[in-house]
Order: structure tokens, then C-alpha cells, then sequence
């Protein structure tokens, strides 16, 4: 009887939040947003995306709605373990009751979607959401110091990413709520040359680095067919000749096993020769992976967005220019850094398609480490310190044209986290972080003012420790 009050009180209380939320977000700034028809891409009647007359991307709802995207990630009553066990405590099997209050909690912070991770059980209940389909899993991986990525040249990973987009993307096709799929999330894709990081070509070998994806592929087992077209491709550029292949990357290579050697040792090969070959490899493997897995889905499912592959970082140019549409819609990305803005500006610079933040989180050391302009660190706590350039990171980035939203990680704590490094929304015990929710929920509220240029601050953060 206890647990049925206790439910019964969160249920109406929840209500009323959602009533209160709905009167004060009747007006919307997105309303004067026009969008350029030529610009959309999508199908009608499903979710959408266009670029405004001010040059800005927008995610439009089935009813051709500009649409900023405020997710967050993991939301799912069977993980982690403590937390699974807490829902059950709470709310026995009733999963509608935990699902009710869990929406009217998002809606009260000012989110308006579901991120990678969230539980079958809330897809289809009133929350637009987003389906990771983790391609990468489906086959055997290819797992080198650097290198995570699918063999995508194995007949056996197109088979199965034809049988993963039929199970899933196939019952989800006619959804109006589904926004759309991301493919993977933050593969390696072991490239030498990227925004974040340059080779010195005249050393030839750098033990500091790892194989790039060329190296890796040549050192793969005999059987693997990556393996085997690492090799067709490199031969076929070197007169079908190591010999000629050595010449031309300044680098020994008596046969395919001195090679592997090298590579079990961890040194990298970046002589000039060597990177060519790398960049026309890279090409050659992210235009597979992008049209094939666009392919399986487009099998099944043709009414809604590709959201890309949840960037770790940026990659190299040779990854960004075999991002275009129909193979990728959107490019998502995750960003842990105080310089959201210029890390989303990379992706949108190499590849001027929508970008989606796909996951955020202040708790990282980039916020709770950085200390304010011209004042001490002493004088401001971890987490007074995180709030505020958290605040500062997320309003610049909602300046960004391209920008369609940003997904909060996480919906509940972590186990092994701590203050202030706890990425949740809630804590284990399903209570409300009032540190994090507050800012945030000032924040959502001032996002779409902020992209149309209305505001450029919100003040959410006032400097009250704990508030």
C-alpha cells in the first residue's frame, strides 16, 4: 500500500509539472524560424532536417516544427544494476508509473528527447527518441591499439548489418516519433593525420604513435578478408611489388610477416609514401562504411535520418568527405570539452551537413579543472567551477548554425563516479541532482532563443554552491 501512495503522489505531482510546463512553453521563439524548402532533407511526415533563411539547421518535427534537440542519454530502468534495483523497490513492475514520472521529470528540466541507450520499454510513449544499432558488433571486430572498427570488406558484417537494420529498423519504420539511427558510437578509426594531431613524415617510423588503418589492416590475420584487401589494394598501387613498395615508403618490407612484426612491436610507419597510400585506403574503407550501412537501413526503413556514427573526436578529411547524403544526414559527435563550439565548427567546416551533439557532460577535468579568467583557482570550488564554464560552453555552442541539439550523459549516476565527477541527472536512489538539473533546466528553457540570435546569455548559474 506504502509503495501504491508513494507512486500515486509522484504520478500527480508529475502532472502538475507537466501542466505548468505546458502553459509556459505555449509561445516558442522557434516560431518565426522559416525554413528554405530546397534545403530539407528527409521524408515528410517524419522527423526532418532544413536550414532557415539565416543560414541556420533546424530539426523539423512531423508536423514541419523547428525542432532543437535537448536528449539525454541512458535512460533505462535496467541499468546500471543498483539503480535496476531501486526502480524495482520503487515501482515493482509498473514500468508505466516509472516511465510517467521519468517524462514529466525530463519535460520539467526543458528536455525534449530520448538519447543512445535508453530502454526499449520507453520507444513510442510520447518522447521523440534516437536508436543506436552499434553495426560494429554484429561481426568481428578488428581490435588494434587504435584500430575498432568492423571489417567492413567481410561478407559476413554486410550479412549481419542487413539482419540488425531488418530486426530493428525494420518494425520502427512508420514511427513518428523515431528522430533516427546512429550507426555506431566513437569508433577508432586509427588515422595519423587529424585536426588533432600531426606526423613528422621525414622520421619514416614512430614508435609513439599507433599503426594507422593501413598498417593495421596489412598486419590482420591471413583469413580475414580485410587482410586480403588491405593487400590486393596496396599491391596494385606498387607494380604488384614489395620491393617497389618498400622503395616507395622508404621503409623495409621483405614480406607480409616483417610487416606484422613491425606492427606487434607498436611502431608506426609515416613516411610520406606510407600516408598516401593511408589516405587513399581511408577513403576507400569510410566509403564502404557509410554506404553500407545506409544501405541496410534504407532497406527497411526509408522515412527517417541517418545520424552518423558518434565521433569521438574529429577525424581525418579523408573520414569527413565520405560522410555525404543519402549515406549520412546528420553528423553526430560527442564533445567532453570546454570548447564545444570550435570542435562542432570542425565537423560542420569539413563536411556542411547538421551537426548533432551526441553526447555532453560538465564533469569532465576541462570544466572542473579550468580556472576562471584572471581570478585564482582557490577562490572557486570543483563545482562551482564546472557549473559555470559548463554553462559557458553549452550557450556558445547553441550559437553554432549548425547545431540542430546537444544529449546529456547521463540520465543516472554511474556506480564507480564521485563528486563532482557524477555524469547523472539522478542518483542511484532515483533522487533529482538539483546542482545539475537547475542550470540545465535554465538552459533548455533559453536554448532556442540563444540559436535564433534572440539572446546570447542565459545566467543560468548564479554561484550558489550546491543550488
Amino acid at each position: 500500500m506504502r509503495q501504491l501512495v508513494r507512486v500515486a503522489i509522484a504520478i500527480f505531482t508529475a502532472m502538475a509539472i507537466a501542466l505548468t510546463h505546458s502553459l509556459v512553453s505555449a509561445q516558442t521563439p522557434t516560431a518565426q524560424v522559416r525554413i528554405q524548402p530546397q534545403t530539407i532533407i528527409g521524408q515528410a511526415g517524419f522527423f526532418r532536417v532544413g536550414q532557415s533563411a539565416q543560414g541556420r539547421w533546424w530539426f523539423l518535427d512531423p508536423q514541419d516544427r523547428p525542432f532543437f534537440y535537448r536528449g539525454v542519454t541512458s535512460v533505462n530502468p535496467r541499468y546500471p544494476s543498483p539503480y535496476a534495483e531501486w526502480v524495482t523497490q520503487q515501482y515493482g513492475e509498473n514500468i508505466q508509473a516509472f516511465r510517467q514520472i521519468t517524462f514529466e521529470r525530463l519535460r520539467s528540466w526543458n528536455f525534449n528527447a530520448l538519447g543512445a541507450w535508453t530502454g526499449e520499454e520507453l520507444w513510442e510513449r510520447e518522447m521523440p527518441y534516437t536508436v543506436l544499432l552499434n553495426f560494429v558488433r554484429v561481426g568481428n571486430l578488428i581490435q588494434q591499439p587504435g584500430i575498432g572498427l568492423p571489417d567492413v570488406f567481410d561478407p559476413q558484417w554486410v550479412s549481419g548489418i542487413d539482419a540488425k537494420a531488418r530486426e530493428v529498423a525494420g518494425k520502427l519504420a512508420n514511427s513518428k516519433q523515431l528522430i533516427g539511427y546512429f550507426t555506431d558510437n566513437e569508433l577508432s578509426w586509427a588515422q595519423l593525420e587529424t585536426p588533432d594531431q600531426t606526423v613528422d613524415s621525414s622520421l619514416l617510423l614512430d614508435p609513439s604513435l599507433d599503426p594507422g588503418l593501413l598498417q593495421g589492416f596489412l598486419s590482420l590475420e591471413t583469413d580475414r578478408p580485410g587482410y586480403q584487401a588491405a593487400w590486393q589494394f596496396v599491391l596494385a598501387r606498387h607494380q604488384q611489388n614489395l620491393a617497389q613498395l618498400s622503395t616507395d615508403w622508404q621503409v623495409e618490407i621483405a614480406s607480409p610477416e616483417s610487416l606484422k612484426q613491425l606492427t606487434s612491436r607498436g611502431v608506426a610507419i609515416v613516411s610520406s609514401g606510407y600516408l598516401a597510400d593511408q589516405a587513399a585506403f581511408s577513403t576507400l574503407f569510410a566509403q564502404r562504411y557509410f554506404e553500407l550501412t545506409a544501405a541496410a537501413i534504407h532497406r527497411y526503413d526509408r522515412h527517417h535520418l541517418i545520424l552518423g556514427c558518434r565521433f569521438g573526436a574529429p577525424p581525418s578529411r579523408e573520414i569527413f568527405q565520405a560522410m555525404r547524403h543519402p549515406w549520412v544526414d546528420v553528423v553526430s559527435a560527442n564533445n567532453y570539452r570546454y570548447e564545444m563550439f570550435d570542435r562542432m565548427d570542425i565537423y560542420y567546416q569539413n563536411t556542411h551537413l547538421p551537426i548533432l551533439n551526441s553526447e555532453f557532460s560538465w564533469v569532465y577535468g576541462h570544466f572542473t579543472g579550468r580556472p576562471l579568467p584572471e581570478e585564482p583557482e582557490t577562490e572557486r570550488s570543483a563545482t562551482q567551477r564546472m557549473l559555470e564554464h559548463g554553462e559557458q560552453a553549452l550557450q556558445r555552442a547553441f550559437q553554432h548554425p549548425a547545431l540542430i541539439g546537444y544529449t546529456w550523459y547521463r540520465w543516472v549516476d554511474l556506480p564507480e563516479s564521485s563528486p563532482p565527477a557524477n555524469y547523472g541527472l539522478v542518483t542511484l536512489q532515483d533522487e533529482p541532482k538539483r546542482d545539475q538539473t537547475d542550470v540545465l533546466t535554465c538552459l533548455n528553457n533559453s536554448a532556442e532563443a540563444i540559436a535564433i540570435g534572440r539572446i546570447t546569455t542565459a545566467n543560468c548559474w548564479r554561484g550558489n554552491e550546491g543550488s
